[in-house]
């Protein structure tokens, strides 16, 4: 009885987990969202991690300057966690700027940075961007919340 009791929870724990799993593959974010595309300035890399910095035009903010504080996970080389900052003037000279944190992956010449981000102007968005290292740019999509 006792080893059909640990069979029993073993096989729930094994089924939340691929429904975990798929919900995260799945995601899609919806509703109103902007897009901005730049290019890197530069990579400071090491073996725990490193910053990045870009550049691109962003609309209401204006020219936007932007650093990720990247940091390896050391069991899995290939993602990890992030913080930055995110700064913007536009043509009228008003500054914004904004923290944002949140994980990375790198597949191939491709890293993809999933964050939420803290604007000073009052707003919050979610951000999925793609940093093309072969390349040296950047797209950002932000969605709203």
């Amino acid at each position: 009885m006792e080893n059909a009791m640990k069979i029993l929870v073993a096989a729930l724990h094994l089924s939340l987990a691929l429904m975990f799993s798929v919900a995260v593959q799945a995601h899609e974010p919806t509703g109103d969202s902007f897009s901005l595309d730049g290019k890197i300035t530069s990579i400071a890399l090491d073996e725990r991690g490193g910053v990045i910095t870009a550049s691109a035009e962003a609309g209401l903010y204006g020219k936007v300057f932007l650093t990720y504080n990247v940091t390896f996970n050391a069991s899995v080389p290939d993602q990890g966690y992030f913080d930055g900052r995110g700064v913007g003037i536009n043509d009228e000279g008003e500054r914004a700027a904004g923290s944002r944190q949140g994980v990375f992956r790198r597949e191939g010449h491709l890293v993809y940075f999933y964050s939420l981000d803290d604007v000073s102007d009052g707003r919050l968005n979610y951000c999925e961007t793609v940093v093309d290292l072969r390349n040296e740019t950047i797209s950002m999509t932000f969605y709203p919340f």
